[in-house]
């Protein structure tokens, strides 16, 4: 009898270990670092007669900065040359630009939710876009659709382009700007966001 309650007690105590080094090992392990959240996309409507033209494409950019020119971000007039009027807008290529989010199209669907894993840093924009098929002006390729702005009920496009006409400057799109946001070490951010795929009639 007292040999089988020995062996019980150390049975209980190897296991009492075994659990103790599982917990402290899965609190050990790093927790994935990414932003996530629900995409509302007003008129999807209009989305079924662009499917065959492009992807809609969800993109993350990087901190803004005119040198090196990187994310998204107001540019100043005569940055580009004199005479160039600036503007707010993506300077640089996406963080994720070789493996976006593609959202697909569902008859019917407006909420779309993504995660995207990434570094832990600053991020000048998070943005949905419209990436067309058969336009090769880089300039023109993507039509934004929306941007995360901290406001999830109003759609923001992201962007500001002004024209010279004549000497008198006028703007043709003149949207907020995307919220610059801070991902740290093993932070799980929800970002949600509205946008609007009707902008693709006015972009194209």
């Amino acid at each position: 009898m007292k040999t089988n309650k020995f062996q019980i007690g150390l049975t209980v105590a190897a296991l009492f270990l075994v659990l103790a080094f599982t917990a402290c090992n899965k609190d050990d392990d790093p927790q994935t670092t990414k932003v996530y959240g629900t995409i509302t996309i007003e008129n999807t409507d209009t989305w079924a007669s662009w499917v065959d033209s492009g992807e809609v494409q969800l993109t993350i950019f990087p901190e803004f900065s005119l040198d090196p020119l990187a994310g998204w971000g107001a540019v100043p007039d005569n940055f580009f040359g004199p005479g160039v009027l600036g503007g707010t807008y993506a300077v640089g290529a996406p963080y994720n630009s070789q493996n976006p989010v593609i959202l697909e199209y569902v008859p019917g669907k407006t909420k779309y939710d993504y995660e995207i894993e990434v570094e832990p840093g600053t991020y000048s924009a998070l943005a949905l876009g419209f990436r067309h098929d058969f336009v090769n002006d880089p300039t023109r390729k993507s039509a934004t659709l929306g941007v995360y702005w901290g406001n999830d009920i109003v759609v923001s496009h992201g962007i500001v382009i002004r024209i010279n006409a004549g000497g008198t400057v006028i703007p043709i799109f003149d949207y907020d700007p995307p919220a610059t946001f801070e991902v740290k070490a093993g932070e799980q951010k929800e970002l949600n966001f509205i946008a609007d795929f009707d902008f693709v009639n006015d972009w194209y």
